[in-house]
C-alpha cells in the first residue's frame, strides 16, 4: 500500500505528463482537505479509527485522481472541431419506407396498373390500362380485386354474382368457331369495327348493341351478349375474343351468362372492359356493373 507522499508523487507525475496546471491546483486543494479532515467522527466506534485513517486517505486520493481526470478531459479541445466544443452525435439516418407499388404480372404491359389483390373498399380506386390512367368507384360491399385483371363480387358464380375483366392489352379479334378455338383475322382498329365483330361471334345471342355510348367523357361502343346453354361445348371451351401479344382469350365463365362489353376510344387508344353476370341474375348485379362503368374518370 502506498503512503500519502507516494500517492501525491504519482498523481503529480501524471499531471506533469499532461501539463495541466489547473488540475494540479485541484490536487493541492484535495490534499489540503485530506490533512484537515477529522479522521474520527464521534458516532463511529473507537476501534475503527485507525483503519479509517489510511482507508479514508486512499479514497480521497483516488477521488482526486478522478476529479483531475475529469478536469483534464474537459480542458482538452474536441477533435475535428474548430474552437473546441462538444461534438454532435450524428442521428441515425432514417430508413426509407418503401412506398407501396402497383402489382403487375408478366402478362401486363409496363404501363398496366391494377388495384392490389384483396377486398376493395367502398370509394374510388386508381388503375391504368394500355398506359391510360383512370379511376373508378366502388359503391357496394363485397367487391374484390384479384390483383391482375379481374374484380368480382365475393358471392361466386351465383345469380347475385358479377365480375369485370379489365384488359391489359385490348383484344384485336374474335373466334370464328368458339368451341374449336379457331380465330378469325384481326379487325379494327376502330372501336366500332371491334364492336361489330363481337356482335357477330357465332353461337351467341345478342341482347343489345352495338351502340354508341360515352364512358368517362370518351366515345365508346357497347355490346351485350348472352352465351346460350346449348352451345355444344363446355363454358371454358367456348372462346369469344383474343388479344396479343400474350394470346389471351376470353371464354364464357358459365353457360347462360350475360357479358357486357365496353370498347372505349381514349384519344386513339382502345381500352376494353368486360362485365359479366350469371344465369338467373336479376337486375341488381347488372346495375352494380353499370354504376362502376358510369363512375370511370380518365385522367
Amino acid at each position: 500500500m502506498h503512503s500519502e507522499p507516494d500517492l501525491a508523487r504519482i498523481v503529480r507525475s501524471w499531471l506533469r505528463t499532461d501539463e495541466r496546471e489547473s488540475a494540479d491546483r485541484v490536487l493541492d486543494d484535495v490534499l489540503a482537505l485530506l490533512d484537515t479532515t477529522p479522521q474520527r467522527r464521534p458516532s463511529w466506534p473507537a476501534r475503527r479509527v485507525t483503519d479509517m485513517n489510511a482507508i479514508a486517505k486512499l479514497a480521497i486520493a483516488a477521488a482526486a485522481v478522478v476529479v483531475v481526470a475529469v478536469v483534464g478531459i474537459n480542458l482538452l479541445p474536441a477533435r475535428g472541431e474548430v474552437g473546441g466544443g462538444v461534438a454532435a452525435t450524428p442521428s441515425p439516418s432514417a430508413t426509407a419506407t418503401p412506398s407501396p407499388t402497383p402489382r403487375a404480372t408478366p402478362s401486363q404491359s409496363p404501363a398496366a396498373v391494377f388495384p392490389p389483390s384483396g377486398p376493395l373498399a367502398i370509394g374510388r380506386h386508381a388503375m391504368a390500362l394500355e398506359g391510360v390512367p383512370f379511376t373508378f368507384e366502388i359503391a357496394a360491399a363485397d367487391w374484390t380485386s384479384d390483383g391482375t385483371f379481374d374484380i368480382h363480387k365475393d358471392v361466386g358464380q351465383t345469380p347475385d354474382g358479377a365480375g369485370f375483366i379489365f384488359w391489359n392489352d385490348a383484344p384485336v379479334g374474335v373466334f370464328a368457331d368458339p368451341c374449336k378455338g379457331s380465330k378469325a383475322p384481326p379487325v379494327g382498329p376502330s372501336a366500332a369495327d371491334l364492336a361489330v365483330a363481337v356482335a357477330a361471334v357465332p353461337g351467341i345471342d345478342i341482347v343489345s348493341g352495338p351502340a354508341d355510348v360515352i364512358v368517362g367523357g370518351h366515345p365508346a361502343m357497347h355490346v351485350v351478349i348472352r352465351v346460350p346453354e346449348d352451345v355444344g361445348c363446355a363454358a371454358e371451351d367456348f372462346y369469344l375474343w383474343y388479344a396479343p401479344p400474350t394470346d389471351l382469350a376470353r371464354y364464357a365463365t358459365t353457360l347462360g351468362s350475360t357479358i357486357m362489353v365496353w370498347i372505349v376510344d381514349v384519344d386513339g387508344t382502345i381500352v376494353w372492359i368486360d362485365g359479366e353476370t350469371y344465369k338467373g341474375a336479376g337486375p341488381k348485379p347488372g346495375q352494380e356493373i353499370q354504376r362502376i362503368i358510369d363512375s370511370i374518370r380518365f385522367d
